[in-house]
């Protein structure tokens, strides 16, 4: 049985440099902009393509609209369209939209020859040299991986003579090339937003000293700000009967999210457990995933569970979802770099079953949910049957939620981020120095 919380509270942003001089020492980073006549202008880029909006979209937003804006202005560029783009203009922060540009890279990397690639990549680079030029960027900050935009937009960031962070989203795996691997290596500093992709870092050759660990954070206030339908309303919605617990999986509809193994649990329950749940899927699906979605309510018709598990697309209501549930499950058969959606839930009192390696593992804690192997769905099957089972275990998890959650908040987020941006800037000390004046007065 899980334990109850740790009264400790950790922190979440640990830097793995801890004075300026070791900063300064380590990497040679030149000092720059100690006194600013101007907030620094910072372009975030997010480069996903694929048609879905996820955790990392969300991110980008969080920290654009929390910036300390007397330092930094935020300047955000997407290679596609997508809901935040006027979230974010609404606010005042400027948007540029790059899909057009790789569009057109896209077309020509296919009908290219192999003699015309160096050129390619020239006249990509030189591109992005422009826009950052154009932007009048300070400072630029790859939203996604150092494995994405390190052959075009960081030799850009060189050329403009202006430093680049990173942070680690995901691993894309070791680049097979040398001189792709001499690139993932060359960033200012690393922002790794768990453990888990620090040292996914380090084994491709990443200098531990540029890194930091800055975790992914939520936005607390803004997701129960979101709240608008009683739980009541929503579960009328979903045909949740009285005595069945409503379970929910957020995430985009793709084979490494793990809803097959889900379904694959369910399966496993003895019928009068499966009697007591409604399990519905959240999440949109991209055109590449159309047809893992077929499969997934194939197996569910094959199986009779039809009226058990629901898909209910892409939702805009999330937060209420959450209120309404019992139970979220996440079950990303591949390592979740860190999973915004676990302590989304724990905020709301759900009971987490999460993935027990990523991001998930070093969230959750004895007492704060189960962490299950998705390569295992029996483990989920007898998790998700003692929350059936047993009630007062279910609410002192989904009580024990939010302290645990509160330490993945957006505010720290920011600070870590912003710790980062001034020592890629050369500003390190001058901001540890105001940083001290404040917390002595405080």
């Amino acid at each position: 049985m899980p334990q109850t919380v740790e009264p400790e509270r950790s922190k979440p942003y640990t830097p793995i440099v801890d004075s300026p001089e070791s900063v300064r020492g380590s990497i040679d980073l030149p000092l720059r902009r100690s006194e600013a006549p101007r907030p620094a202008r910072v372009l975030i880029v997010e480069s996903n393509e694929d048609g879905t909006v996820g955790g990392s979209h969300q991110a980008l937003y969080d920290l654009a609209l929390r910036m300390d804006r007397a330092s930094f202005e935020p300047i955000a560029l997407f290679y596609q369209d997508n809901v935040f783009v006027n979230k974010l203009r609404s606010r005042g922060i400027q948007v540029v939209v790059f899909d057009d540009v790789v569009g057109r890279e896209r077309e020509l990397n296919r009908a290219g020859w192999r003699a015309g690639k160096a050129l390619r990549f020239g006249r990509a680079v030189m591109r992005r040299h422009k826009e950052l030029r154009r932007l009048k960027i300070d400072l630029l900050h790859l939203n996604n991986s150092p494995g994405v935009g390190s052959d075009d937009w960081l030799p850009a960031a060189r050329l403009a003579g202006i430093p680049c962070v990173v942070t680690a989203m995901g691993d894309a795996g070791r680049p097979r090339k040398s001189v792709h691997r001499w690139l993932y290596r060359s960033f200012d500093v690393y922002l790794a937003i768990s453990h888990y992709m620090a040292a996914i870092l380090r084994n491709h050759g990443v200098d531990p000293n540029r890194i930091e660990l800055v975790y992914l954070g939520v936005d607390f206030d803004a997701l129960k700000a979101r709240l608008v339908r009683s739980r009541d309303a929503v579960r009328h919605e979903l045909n949740v009967a009285a005595d069945q617990l409503l379970v929910l999986m957020v995430g985009n509809i793709r084979a490494w999210k793990g809803q097959r193994e889900v379904v694959a649990a369910i399966r496993l329950l003895p019928e009068h457990v499966r009697r007591r749940l409604r399990v519905c899927f959240a999440g949109g699906t991209a055109l590449v995933d159309s047809g893992y979605e077929a499969e997934l309510r194939e197996e569910i018709a094959e199986a009779g569970l039809e009226d058990c598990i629901s898909f209910l697309g892409s939702r805009s209501d999330v937060a209420d979802l959450y209120s309404a549930a019992d139970i979220a499950v996440h079950a990303s058969t591949t390592p979740e770099p860190f999973g915004l959606v676990v302590p989304e839930a724990m905020e709301l009192k759900c009971a987490v079953i999460a993935a027990s390696s990523g991001g998930p593992a070093e969230v959750i804690t004895p007492g704060t949910g189960f962490l299950c192997d998705p390569s295992q769905p029996r483990e989920y099957a007898a998790a998700l049957e003692q929350l059936v089972h047993d009630e007062s275990l279910r609410r002192a998890i989904a009580e024990a939620g939010p302290a645990r959650a509160a330490q993945f908040s957006i505010e720290r987020t920011v600070k870590g981020t912003e710790r980062v941006y001034h020592r890629a800037l050369g500003n390190l000390a001058v901001f540890e120095s105001r940083k001290g004046a404040v917390d002595a007065r405080a």
